[in-house]
């Protein structure tokens, strides 16, 4: 019995060594369901103090700062780009490209670790548009230093990865011909004016509006293709469904289709799909509903737990203008990246599920295999007959009970969803696009139902198009803030 109990006490710290950490901490959420790390890093950025949550990035013993590679060179390129260090910002882009590329080769030894803890000891994995977001931030950050061949070669390595994915879903196609008319306008602005053509084109084979008078602009005026994006994206929260499994033979067929019945009904019955949750984040759903079972001791709690995706409820709504001296143009084109990241939970979901509840399994034979071995083991020396062989056979009931209750418990701490995600993203990217006079123009962002922002001087060459971005924050009666404004903004006097 020692040494059983001694192996139940070194499998599941060795199984769940990557993902501790993790575990431990995806317990600390805020009241919208995030996580507490992420929601301080949201929170960061909202107060202008890009600089401030770059350092604790950067710190790898903060813990701001993710512990999956891709997941913080994600982070630390958002938000050095947000701080205005462009340069900075792409090259993290470009690292975070070539891990994104060479975590298609799973790892076989992490993967079954997941088995006995959870989805977290598995390498983080961009979805699609995860994938298209990361050119697309590159291409922003490329643009804003000023290096136009660079945010070029984004906008190629976006195009050819839009190639690869074939035709979108109804959520993701704004987001697409977004991505599309973003990419043309980097081709533009590098001086190519075939491939924007083309690109041009295909986002207006997904909806974007083209112009078929489009001609290159003149000696004397420039085009301005401003992006601005709004709010912040779905995140994921953590749902979860505890099925108990009662006393008695609990192999036998008739209890056995019951719990898939539970379970089945439980899994069947959640909202939206099971992809999108709108409520207070729920732990758990505890199944106290069957009658035939009253009365009866579970013997094993069945637990699982999954992601779903929770939208804020403050995103922003209307039009955004901007306004460039006697010139004001609405955005004729946006996209909610929630909608287009809902596709890739979509995609993903069978896989989410699948693995969950064979993991739920896994554990539960693991439970009752360790019960079984310590029951052995605690009555393999048994002798005498009578009062005596039935107390000893008592005692090893009873040990095998405590391992398996035991075993339970820490697989059932250890059973948690993985809701990491790229949270930094804006909920909505918007573009407007303007054909000014040449020179230097200072520009107003209008969001419906704020005051109107002032961004930073901008240098619009004859004949050439030049990209800008901007993000608002806090679109609100207090205002809005732009990543833009960031130069101008002191940390230590954040916007309340």
């Amino acid at each position: 019995m020692r040494r059983s109990l001694l192996l139940f006490a070194a499998l599941v710290p060795m199984a769940a060594c990557t993902t501790l950490s993790n575990t431990a901490r995806s317990y600390m959420t805020a009241s919208n369901g995030l996580q507490v790390d992420d929601d301080r890093m949201r929170t960061l950025l909202h107060r202008g103090m890009a600089d401030s949550a770059l350092r604790a990035l950067n710190n790898r013993k903060s813990a701001l700062s993710p512990d999956d590679r891709l997941l913080r060179l994600l982070y630390q390129g958002t938000v050095a780009r947000y701080a205005g260090r462009s340069r900075q910002a792409g090259s993290l882009f470009d690292q975070a490209y070539a891990v994104s590329e060479d975590r298609y080769t799973k790892s076989v030894s992490r993967t079954a670790a997941s088995m006995l803890t959870n989805d977290r000891a598995l390498p983080y994995t961009a979805g699609q548009n995860e994938r298209l977001l990361l050119h697309y931030n590159a291409l922003l950050a490329w643009s804003a230093s000023g290096d136009r061949d660079a945010a070029a070669v984004e906008a190629r390595r976006m195009v050819s990865l839009l190639a690869q994915l074939g035709e979108p879903s109804d959520d993701e196609r704004a987001m697409r011909a977004v991505m599309l008319t973003i990419a043309s306008a980097a081709f533009e602005q590098a001086g190519d004016l075939n491939d924007a053509d083309v690109a041009r084109r295909n986002a207006a084979r997904l909806g974007a509006p083209l112009d078929s008078m489009w001609a290159p602009p003149g000696d004397s005026a420039g085009d301005l293709v401003v992006v601005i994006e709004r709010g912040d994206v779905a995140h994921k929260v953590a749902v979860g469904l505890t099925v108990p499994i009662f006393s008695g033979d609990n192999l036998d067929r008739r209890n056995g289709s019951f719990a898939a019945e539970r379970l089945l009904g439980d899994i069947g019955a959640l909202r939206n799909g099971g992809v999108w949750w709108d409520d207070t984040p729920s732990w758990r759903f505890t199944d106290t509903r069957y009658a035939p079972w009253r009365g009866n001791r579970a013997s094993y709690l069945l637990d699982m737990s999954w992601p779903v995706l929770r939208r804020d409820r403050a995103a922003p709504r209307g039009a955004v203008h901007v306004v460039a001296g006697s010139a004001r143009v609405e955005s004729g084109l946006s996209a909610s990246l929630s909608d287009a990241l809902a596709a890739d939970y979509r995609r993903d979901r069978g896989a989410i599920m699948t693995r969950t509840v064979a993991r739920a399994l896994s554990k539960y034979l693991a439970a009752r295999a360790m019960e079984a071995a310590v029951v052995a083991a605690a009555s393999k020396d048994d002798a005498g007959d009578g009062k005596k062989k039935k107390k000893n056979d008592d005692a090893s009931k009873a040990a095998g009970a405590v391992a398996r209750i035991l075993t339970n418990a820490a697989t059932t701490a250890l059973e948690r969803a993985d809701t990491r995600a790229w949270a930094l993203l804006p909920g909505t990217v918007a573009v407007v696009r303007l054909r000014i006079p040449a020179g230097t123009h200072e520009l107003l962002v209008d969001a419906a139902g704020t005051r109107q922002l002032s961004l930073p001087s901008v240098v619009v060459r004859a004949g050439r198009t030049t990209v800008v971005s901007a993000r608002l924050w806090h679109e609100s009666g207090q205002g809005v803030r732009s990543m833009v404004e960031r130069a101008a903004v002191h940390e230590a006097a954040p916007q309340r």
